[in-house]
């Protein structure tokens, strides 16, 4: 009996020995675990981020084949639609955050893009073949919004009545010291830009009826502006001129003054990785005139 007395508080003793050494053990063995896990985690990161820096420099090099696969005539032209653009790479298919730049240097959208253009090209401006196609160009080159705008802006200038065009009179009136008698032209020449490349793709144009339509508008550009900074007020000028102020139309507005807002501070802006051009062509037709 007296030995019995003994051993069991010697047996307890024991007992919570091993308790605490397995309690001890799984603790470990959970730091282990926890330590393990982290060493994980911090692997899949680094693999993660490897990836992703992979892809961003893929993202690159194709964005500066594209860049250098065009002249920097054919790079000026292209970024006249550079605020359509912007907006188009927000609709073609991407990782967040992670657009396909090269689009801004591309006459054709990425593939199974070509539903999304016929429709825009059809609802927004009645476009569906070479006719009607080469018809709104027309129209967008030799007058488009600017006949309008500058009509209204003589009409302030000279005291008119304007309360029918009360308005438009206000838009004109608003970016009369940004953009003078430049007015919302670069609205219309970037819509013209974008209609023709959309064209383009669709096979509406050959790519010398582009590449005339291009060209045009470039000459015009260059005639009219002499930065990225001046032609942007005038695009968001001729955009707010183009449309009232109304809840769909104020909210296109901000979309399009985010898009110049990125065009002119984003370090991977076609506007900063092209600045304006001295135009050489503009430059040879003034000589000729004097």
């Amino acid at each position: 009996m007296d030995v019995f007395r003994l051993l069991v508080p010697v047996a307890v003793v024991l007992v919570v020995m091993l308790l605490i050494w397995a309690g001890r053990a799984m603790l470990e063995g959970a730091r282990e675990g926890i330590a393990e896990a982290k060493e994980e985690k911090v692997a899949a990161k680094a693999v993660q981020t490897a990836e992703k820096q992979a892809k961003a420099k893929a993202r690159l090099a194709r964005f500066e084949a594209a860049a250098a696969a065009l002249s920097p005539a054919d790079r000026f032209a292209l970024n006249l639609r550079a605020p359509f653009t912007e907006i188009w790479l927000e609709i073609f298919p991407h990782e967040e955050g992670a657009r396909e730049l090269e689009y801004f240097y591309r006459l054709t959208p990425p593939p199974g893009q070509e539903d999304e253009l016929r429709k825009v090209l059809e609802e927004g401006w009645d476009i569906t073949d070479h006719t009607s196609a080469l018809h709104s160009l027309a129209w967008l080159i030799d007058s488009g919004h600017r006949l309008p705008y500058a009509q209204v802006r003589q009409a302030v200038a000279e005291g008119e009545d304007t309360k029918g065009r009360a308005r438009e009179a206000g838009v004109v009136k608003k970016w009369e010291d940004q953009v003078g008698e430049a007015g919302g032209a670069a609205f219309d020449l970037a819509r013209a830009v974008d209609v023709a490349a959309m064209a383009h793709a669709l096979g509406y144009l050959s790519e010398a009826e582009c590449g005339r339509i291009l060209r045009q508008c470039r000459i015009i550009a260059q005639d009219l502006f002499d930065s990225w900074d001046t032609y942007g007020q005038s695009f968001l000028a001729g955009a707010e001129f183009w449309k009232s102020g109304g809840l769909m139309d104020g909210t296109r507005n901000k979309r399009y003054a985010g898009s110049i807002r990125w065009l002119r501070e984003d370090p991977q802006s076609p506007w900063l990785r092209d600045p304006w051009p001295v135009s050489l062509e503009r430059q040879e037709r003034l000589k000729a005139m004097n």
